[in-house]
């Protein structure tokens, strides 16, 4: 056992440190701060030397100038809880509320007092331990939202309380109490909490609370307003988990989660593959505190077979952000967001092609990601490259792969959906291979991949229903336009296809087309452009080459055999 303060100070540095070289300078500043006696050097060594007494040459090593201790993650509580935490956090960020609480309840247990509270600690030292504190501090922050999708409300105001009175600044905590108070239907002791926190804050530090906790006194402050203390015993999310990661969309998320706590409808619209779920699901997750009930995501082909208590309503109370996702496979979603809107607190936010035709609604056109011109990175070329490292274990995008890459994602007209499916041909192809093959046509994304939703398995599954719902002309039009590769406008289509010259007949079935995300449309100085994205192309001529092949088999069918 180590009796001396500074070979225990070594270790302790090393430990906290644990499988990272610490520079001997840094070490040596450990234990003498910026005073280091004429001997230091000769006592630095000695102290080595009864570390390695104890530890030995395998676990204290030397290398590049300092020092390393590798101790296995079981063998240390601090590298044990930072494992554990991590775990907790990964079941929180996908949906698994009750592994979540296990691991971090886990995790917190391994404590048993202040970080080295027995060791008269140097700067350096506290330095490296307040990172761990805030580890403990934010473990106990995320148990805390864990609990709110896994406990009943009651039972969690004391623990809560205790939590909140522990760290006193910790603003997130108030906002959780404030949330389980509420959803207890104490809304004035909801209330009450806010104004204990204001004053706190105000006679300590000059300061109000956040802006999250504003807003949620807000939404409180609004159900009090109703004269009811209902019971709301759903969890802060109810629904999917965000299943993706958004790269380059960081303007419009934050646009979009602007417009969406305006309240009302807003239906992202936009082409198969553009990231329109993806974006929702993440607006919702940035904005689910700042609704009392949280956020419920509905698919609306699913969404009758859903017990009612779970769906807001009319009388509920609730104050809730709904996310309607895929709306255009259901004919009937239009009445399903009339009566979710037509109770007071919700919030709707949708994804579809084309718009739900509601009073009220607000449209949010995205379209695909920005191409590089050049060679330059884009947000397309970050989203290949994150998603060719996730596919591809080792992958990296040097200088000489960054023009392969600008050219596969122009290729690709920037769809999100078509970057990644690309991105897993990886396992096959060599990035030049890849870049050749879409110079040439999309083939290699159309068939299957494994590993996602089905309706994001390729670019005929992003397409083919919404392209089935096409009346016969427009799927005659929109073949014809997959012949066009550029821009065109509606005086090139009235000029060039014979049976759509009649008045107002190609305006018309263009309206539809571009209404159904399928032709892009854009405002230019030289008039309205439009154009269909390389992705569609490929889809239509798919269709059009299997339509041609069932073609001649009928044709055959309908020849009598030859009898010789």
């Amino acid at each position: 056992m180590l009796r001396r303060r500074k070979p225990r100070l070594l270790l302790a540095m090393l430990l906290l440190c644990n499988g990272r070289t610490v520079s001997t300078r840094e070490l040596t500043d450990t234990l003498w701060q910026d005073a280091p006696p004429a001997s230091a050097r000769a006592n630095f060594h000695s102290y080595v030397s009864t570390l390695r007494e104890h530890l030995g040459d395998t676990l204290l090593t030397a290398a590049h100038g300092g020092y390393r201790v590798q101790v296995a993650t079981k063998d240390l509580d601090a590298a044990l809880f930072a494992h554990l935490v991590a775990k907790a956090r990964t079941a929180a960020r996908t949906g698994r509320p009750q592994e979540a609480v296990r691991g971090f309840t886990t995790a917190l247990n391994l404590w048993r007092g202040e970080v080295l509270e027995t060791l008269e600690m140097t700067q350096t030292l506290r330095d490296e331990a307040a990172g761990l504190r805030e580890l403990r501090l934010s473990a106990e922050d995320e148990l805390m939202d864990a609990y709110l999708d896994v406990r009943e409300p009651a039972h969690l105001v004391a623990e809560f309380r205790k939590l909140v009175r522990a760290e006193p600044y910790r603003e997130h905590r108030w906002g959780r109490l404030m949330t389980v108070l509420h959803r207890c239907g104490r809304v004035k002791e909801a209330l009450a909490t806010y104004q204990e926190l204001s004053a706190l804050l105000d006679g300590e530090l000059g300061v109000g609370p956040c802006e999250e906790l504003r807003a949620l006194h807000d939404q409180i402050f609004a159900a009090a307003d109703t004269g009811r203390d209902t019971v709301f015993p759903q969890p802060r999310w109810q629904g999917p988990q965000p299943y993706v990661s958004v790269v380059g969309r960081e303007q419009q998320h934050a646009e979009l989660a602007a417009l969406t706590m305006r309240g009302g409808l807003v239906t992202i619209t936009g082409p198969g593959g553009c990231g329109k779920s993806a974006l929702a699901l993440a607006t919702a997750q940035t904005l689910a505190a700042r609704f009392a009930h949280g956020v419920t995501v509905i698919d609306p082909a699913t969404a009758g077979t859903m017990a009612p208590d779970t769906l807001p309503g009319p009388g509920t109370g609730r104050h809730t952000l709904v996310v309607l996702d895929d709306c255009e496979h259901q004919p009937s979603v239009a009445a399903l967001a009339r009566r979710l809107l037509s109770q007071p607190g919700s919030t709707v936010l949708a994804t579809s092609r084309a718009p739900l035709r509601i009073s009220g609604e607000v449209t949010w056109p995205l379209g695909p990601l920005p191409t590089p011109v050049a060679d330059e990175e884009t947000a397309a070329t970050r989203l290949f490259v994150q998603r060719a490292a996730q596919a591809t274990p080792g992958f990296r995008a040097g200088v000489g792969h960054q023009a392969l890459v600008a050219r596969i994602c122009r290729s690709l007209d920037g769809l999100p959906l078509a970057i990644e499916l690309a991105a897993t041909r990886l396992r096959v192809l060599s990035l030049p291979e890849l870049a050749e093959r879409l110079d040439t046509g999309l083939e290699c994304l159309l068939a299957p991949a494994t590993g996602v939703p089905r309706r994001y398995e390729s670019l005929t599954s992003a397409f083919v229903w919404a392209h089935d719902r096409l009346s016969t002309n427009e799927r005659l039009l929109l073949r014809h336009l997959a012949q066009w590769e550029g821009e065109f406008s509606l005086a090139d289509v009235e000029t060039t296809v014979e049976f759509h010259r009649q008045s107002g007949c190609a305006l018309q079935l263009l309206a539809g087309l571009v209404e159904q995300s399928f032709v892009q449309s854009q405002d230019t100085p030289d008039g309205r452009r439009l154009r269909l994205l390389a992705p569609v192309r490929a889809f239509v001529a798919q269709v059009a080459a299997q339509e041609r092949v069932g073609d001649r088999w009928a044709v055959l069918r309908a020849v009598p055999a030859s009898t010789g």
